[in-house]
């Protein structure tokens, strides 16, 4: 009899061990500096194929920056001539739909970042253009950085929703899949690593 009791305790405790790694393998929970990548069946055109840095995830609600999708606005056409920006001829990225007047940049600095900036993933920040453009240290700190044009929100407890309806996967975001590579393939190299 105390065989059988010892057994079955055994049982549930693996039971319990197993239902709680397969939650870590598979978290639903979004975080600051996590990519969204769309599921293959999500209509809106706005996301299709898309993928998204979270830049801010709190009770208040969430924001991101869509980063595999280029637009043909270029930087020059809406800054001042005598930015530091305008020269190499960069395009805006699409960061959505929300206040297209906002103007956000990802940079990756070899030191210090910019004042204001909050750090999304590791060495990797977010800021606004303006502060981008104005800080004296630019030449010699960045290392890479891209500019978007409006951003993803959702209010509080909408995208824990969306999730859990599966419209997004969420993944561990790295700065190197953020600025370089092509953009374009980003959404279905992100797929193919997640479980079948």
């Amino acid at each position: 009899m105390l065989l059988k009791r010892y057994s079955l305790r055994c049982c549930c405790l693996t039971l319990l061990v197993l239902l709680a790694m397969t939650n870590v393998l598979h978290a639903t929970t979004p975080e600051k500096g996590m990519f969204l990548v769309a599921d293959e069946q999500l209509k809106d055109p706005r996301f299709r194929n898309g993928v998204i840095l979270l830049i801010q995830h709190n009770e208040q609600g969430s924001a991101g920056l869509v980063v595999n999708r280029g637009s043909r606005l270029s930087l020059s056409a809406i800054l001042p001539k005598d930015s530091s920006l305008t020269g190499d001829g960069r395009t805006l990225s699409y960061g959505g739909p929300v206040d297209p007047n906002t103007l956000l940049a990802l940079v990756k600095v070899r030191n210090y970042p910019p004042e204001p900036a909050d750090e999304v993933v590791e060495g990797l920040y977010v800021t606004g253009v303006g502060v981008l453009d104005e800080w004296t240290d630019f030449s010699a700190e960045v290392v890479s950085y891209r500019t978007f044009v409006g951003y993803t929100g959702w209010a509080a407890g909408q995208l824990g929703a969306e999730i859990q309806r599966g419209d997004w996967s969420v993944l561990q975001a790295d700065a190197e899949s953020v600025l370089t590579g092509d953009q374009g393939q980003l959404w279905k190299r992100l797929r193919e690593t997640l479980p079948k």
